[in-house]
């Protein structure tokens, strides 16, 4: 009997270990998910002038209740003016200017590294651009591309901030470099199949919008992170298809 008990103490010790293996296996996926880049142009000077900001409030026609949820932790106009173009780049990547409380904590969800989700997370880090920053964004966006596959390649990781931007910018010139840098360097990186499927939807690619994925991912709105299961059928199809939604694409000449 003895020999018994310590085999079901053993058991249930193992399948406790397993749970807490589970969810910590969980969280170090999602915190991939949320990780950032950061740009290598200038880093140390933009932090030393990020660690100064102080929070400036929208509007003093809000009322004080939501001036203390919504605010603003940005350089002023004269000091974003007298940085580079480069180094503007590096501070709207690690310091999107808007807050706000009502930006909640993501929720973990079960098995996400088994998950192709139909949008990016919403915010950076609880952030997000401010107006200037996205105009910069579009206004640059032949660099912005350039200098995300620069970094992206030398980091070997796209970070949220960098996925997040080329879908500002609706960047579907980067999807041949998004396709070769998932195959062949990051094939964990499930976002960046979902910003794959972000750029075909939004060019309003026929073939896409009349499948089955389509319907699943976007066809009911009231759906809250709405995915596809991972497998290498859908892996297959989503690269599919932004390829030759790429490759009809009318190109830009030079």
């Amino acid at each position: 009997m003895r020999i018994i008990a310590l085999v079901f103490t053993l058991f249930g010790f193992y399948a406790l270990d397993s749970q807490e293996m589970s969810g910590s296996s969980m969280e170090i996926y999602h915190e991939y998910r949320m990780k950032n880049s950061e740009p290598h142009y200038s880093l140390s000077k933009i932090n030393r002038l990020i660690s100064k900001l102080t929070p400036t409030y929208p509007s003093k026609d809000e009322t004080q209740a939501e001036n203390e949820k919504n605010y603003y932790l940005a350089l002023s106009e004269k000091d974003f003016d007298k940085l580079s173009e480069k180094e503007k780049f590096t501070y709207i990547m690690i310091n999107p200017e808007y807050r706000s409380q009502d930006y909640f904590d993501e929720i973990i969800l079960s098995d996400e590294d088994k998950k192709i989700f139909g949008d990016l997370p919403p915010t950076i880090n609880g952030a997000t651009w401010s107006d200037r920053q996205r105009d910069f964004l579009k206004t640059n966006r032949n660099m912005v591309i350039s200098l995300i596959k620069e970094y992206a390649v030398k980091d070997l990781h796209i970070g949220l901030n960098y996925k997040k931007a080329l879908e500002e910018i609706k960047a579907k010139e980067a999807i041949p470099f998004l396709v070769d840098f998932y195959t062949t360097k990051d094939k964990k990186d499930k976002d960046i199949l979902t910003l794959l499927l972000i750029l075909v939807r939004e060019g309003s690619y026929y073939p896409f919008v009349r499948s089955n994925i389509y319907r699943d991912l976007y066809g009911d709105k009231s759906i809250t992170n709405p995915y596809i299961e991972y497998s290498p059928t859908n892996e297959d199809y989503v690269i599919k298809t932004a390829t030759n939604y790429y490759s009809r694409s009318p190109k830009k000449r030079r």
